[in-house]
């Protein structure tokens, strides 16, 4: 009988003559990547590090807003003589004299006055005399303008057209509508920017009507 020769087995374990198995090679995807990954991994690092380490700033603080420059409380008011818008005599702040009056500062072309004429009309209906109430149709043209509002509210209290805003300009004005509350001898007792409300002009002159400053 005869015997084949066994196959001589190589010091690796492999058969002779059988292919050797390769380890796959990494291609240049991989190392790619592995560099995105790198670089992904830095910029959270240094996200987190930034967030901790950042300096924490306080809150911000709103810069200071100062009022409008206004006539001080206490002073007299400057005497003015105006035309009357509508015709007649002319409006005068001595006219007032003796009583406590309301001065208001206002314009046809201004959103808040129109919206506090109705209010001056009905307070110098109720308050039959006891307080002057005085418009001042101020930078507004020749007051034709102001005319028609005036008459939709009722109003018939004087007003006078200040239509180059001198008096305005004397009453320190930057701003409509402006109202000047004054006592009996014509001194400033109140001065309130913004549109009035009857509410607001009986709080005011309700002291002035006793002879106080409201």
């Amino acid at each position: 009988m005869v015997h084949e020769a066994p196959a001589a087995v190589p010091t690796d374990g492999a058969p002779t003559g059988a292919p050797v198995p390769r380890r796959p090679s990494r291609g240049p995807g991989d190392r790619t990547w592995k560099i995105v990954s790198a670089v992904a991994a830095l910029a959270l690092v240094g996200f987190v590090v930034f967030v901790a380490t950042r300096p924490r700033h306080p809150a911000a603080v709103p810069y200071p807003v100062s009022p409008p420059t206004t006539l001080a409380t206490g002073t007299a008011a400057p005497a003015f003589s105006l035309p009357r818008l509508g015709g007649g005599a002319p409006v005068t702040l001595a006219a007032t004299a003796g009583r406590p009056a309301v001065v208001n500062f206002f314009a046809s072309w201004c959103r808040d006055c129109r919206a506090e004429l109705g209010a001056f009309a009905a307070f110098a209906r109720a308050s039959s005399g006891r307080v002057a109430v005085v418009g001042v149709d101020a930078n507004d043209g020749d007051g034709s303008a102001a005319q028609p509002l005036l008459a939709q509210v009722g109003a018939d209290y004087p007003v006078g057209v200040d239509t180059r805003a001198s008096t305005a300009t004397a009453y320190l004005l930057t701003a409509l509508p402006a109202t000047f509350f004054l006592d009996a001898q014509g001194r400033i007792v109140h001065v309130a920017l913004g549109a009035q409300t009857v509410a607001s002009l009986d709080r005011w002159t309700r002291g002035l009507a006793a002879g106080g400053t409201g």
